[in-house]
């Protein structure tokens, strides 16, 4: 016989978060929830975003596989109130640190996120703007780390971020395949 509960338990969501990319076709506008940027380095494998483990661990820098930093932090989506994690590259990640320098907090930090080429792998442009912490209740940031690597399947043992040095080896040029968003 179940146990009938009316309210989820506090971890029943605790997972329950999808990773947002910058869409081509429309900008994305979210309010910032983390309290920092995270990143790790990522490889594409298998039409799938996966973790660097690291020089001399990672299979796929072992394989030959080029990296790219991905950085990520829990946003609300404006238009649904969506809570998400949004996924963004180095170079966009830049106007975020613009914002934390100036401001020295990035949550409550409204950003709205675009692709002036419209394409599904084009440059991303994010613009920022502070919100009013009086007109809006912004709820507690879930932890990130924790939800990537169970989406992930890796085991979060690291607490505090490291810095990782390049991989000494060449960045490989992959041809495109049917659907992968690039131009052939």
């Amino acid at each position: 016989m179940p146990l009938w509960i009316n309210d989820p338990q506090d971890d029943a969501e605790r997972f329950a978060y999808r990773i947002l990319r910058t869409p081509a076709d429309k900008p994305l506008t979210a309010i910032v929830t983390s309290l920092e940027v995270i990143g790790t380095n990522t490889h594409f494998v298998n039409n799938r975003t996966v973790p660097c483990e690291g020089l001399g661990a990672c299979e796929f820098c072992d394989q030959g596989y080029s990296w790219r930093w991905h950085g990520y932090l829990a946003a609300m989506h404006v238009q649904t109130s969506e809570h998400l994690i949004f996924e963004f590259t180095a170079p966009a990640s830049k106007t975020f640190k613009t914002y934390l320098d100036r401001g020295g907090n990035i949550r409550g930090c409204k950003f709205t996120a675009h692709r002036p080429s419209k394409r599904p792998n084009g440059r991303v442009v994010i613009s920022c703007t502070p919100v009013d912490p009086t007109r809006l209740r912004i709820p507690e940031p879930p932890d990130v780390a924790a939800i990537l690597c169970h989406i992930w399947n890796v085991q979060n043992t690291c607490a505090t971020s490291t810095h990782m040095t390049r991989p000494p080896f060449p960045q490989l040029n992959v041809a495109p395949s049917e659907g992968d968003g690039r131009n052939r």
